[in-house]
């Protein structure tokens, strides 16, 4: 059975009722207000994000996001000169950018 976790709405009303904000959360992870409220929303996947609206409201991330971030493995940092380089010279020469090779 799939579990849904909480809805948007639930996620805010929760969180006022401890008197925070998403904003403070986004403040707090150094990220922008529309990043965490795309978290919350399910727009988007943040694992660290999703951590730090679960630690608010004193819940698992199943219990908010059910089965969003089960299987989740972060894409995490990776060298990009290569693959920005090569964006670089295709706009700089005029041509198509290559696909990425990230998968």
């Amino acid at each position: 059975m799939k579990s849904t976790g909480l809805v948007f709405e639930d996620i805010r009303k929760k969180l006022l009722e401890k008197d925070i904000l998403l904003s403070d959360l986004a403040e707090g992870l150094n990220v922008t207000r529309a990043h965490v409220y795309s978290i919350a929303k399910r727009n988007n996947k943040s694992k660290p994000v999703a951590d730090a609206i679960c630690s608010a409201l004193k819940m698992t991330t199943e219990e908010v996001f059910g089965d969003t971030y089960q299987d989740h493995q972060a894409r995490g940092r990776q060298d990009r000169a290569a693959r920005k380089q090569q964006v670089i010279n295709a706009i700089r020469n005029n041509q198509p950018i290559p696909e990425s090779s990230f998968t």
